[in-house]
Formats: C-alpha cells, sequence, structure tokens
C-alpha cells in the first residue's frame, strides 16, 4: 500500500501535465507536489509562469477539476489528503482564483456545459495544430518524394505508405506492451 501511495504522489505533476497538455502548452506552467507534515497532508502546486494563464478561467477551471478529483481518489483508496494551490511566477498565491473557479464552474452546470464546449474545441484545435497537419505534411511529402523523386506510381507509392504505417503500428504496439 505504501508503494502504491507513493507512485501516486509522485505521479500527480505527470499525470497533471498530460491532463493539460491538449489544452495549454507545459512551458507557461509548472508543477510539483510537497508534504506539509504538520497538516499532514500533500501540497500540488501549481505556478504559472504566464501572467495571462493565471487570469485564463479554463486553466483555472481544468486545474481545479483536476485537483478536486485527485483529492477525492487519494482520499478515497488512500487514506491521504491533497490540497491543489496555485501561485504565479513572482510567488504570489493565487489558490483564491482557483477555488473561485472551481465553484462558479464545476458546480454551475449551466457556465460548466458552456466552459465544456470551449474546452472541447480549444483541445480540437491543438490536436490539429500539433498532431494533425503535421503528420498530413509529412506523408504527403512522402508521397510525392516517391512519386516524382524514386518513380513510382502513385498506387505503389500508396501501398508503400499503407505498409509504413502498419509496421510502425506493429511495432509501437509491441514496444507499448513491453514498457508496461
Amino acid at each position: 500500500m505504501r508503494d502504491r501511495a507513493d507512485q501516486v504522489v509522485e505521479g500527480l505533476p505527470r499525470d497533471l501535465d498530460r491532463f493539460l497538455r491538449d489544452f495549454f502548452p507545459r512551458k507557461r506552467w509548472q508543477s510539483r507536489v510537497q508534504y506539509d507534515h504538520r497538516a499532514r497532508r500533500f501540497l500540488l502546486d501549481v505556478t504559472v509562469r504566464d501572467s495571462g494563464l493565471a487570469g485564463d478561467e479554463r486553466f483555472l477551471s481544468l486545474v481545479a477539476f483536476y485537483g478536486r478529483g485527485q483529492r477525492k481518489l487519494m482520499r478515497q483508496n488512500l487514506g491521504l489528503e491533497l490540497q491543489c494551490r496555485l501561485f504565479s511566477d513572482e510567488g504570489a498565491d493565487l489558490t483564491p482564483r482557483l477555488r473561485t473557479a472551481e465553484s462558479s464552474y464545476l458546480d454551475n452546470e449551466e457556465r460548466g456545459s458552456a466552459m465544456g464546449r470551449q474546452l472541447a474545441w480549444l483541445g480540437f484545435r491543438r490536436r490539429l495544430l500539433r498532431d494533425f497537419i503535421p503528420r498530413t505534411l509529412l506523408w504527403a511529402g512522402v508521397m510525392a518524394v516517391l512519386v516524382l523523386v524514386f518513380g513510382f506510381s502513385f498506387s505503389t507509392a500508396v501501398l508503400l505508405c499503407v505498409i509504413a504505417l502498419v509496421v510502425q503500428a506493429a511495432v509501437g504496439s509491441f514496444l507499448s506492451d513491453r514498457v508496461t
């Protein structure tokens, strides 16, 4: 049980990064976990490097949502207390903004659903710009090189790309099974 608790606590910053990365770039914020011996609880401290992000209700609501969920899971499953705090890059405590976002968005159905639509759009836009368009341009370039430089027919170039994708998926699956 102790090892499980250590893994969960040490993984909080990584989990928060995975949770937020589709919405906000990692360079605009950082997180760390500390333990408060007097209060006997863990503190998830999020430091905002960008002042615009400190006022972004979407960011604040996502951090509050993550903190609330992790607090509940840690309390129920591990018997540990967690408090999420927010700080500016200069060290100013912005936690009251986090509490305001938590109460105003997460518990208000009307505002929460509107924010959900905004976050869905923001996540789609980030995935489109970060993943889909670059991969599409890469494969278009590969097709152009195969057809124009190497002289393959278009159907042969498509077949080679499909084979490459299947091999990539198989190798990726094999490697992910070995890691876990």
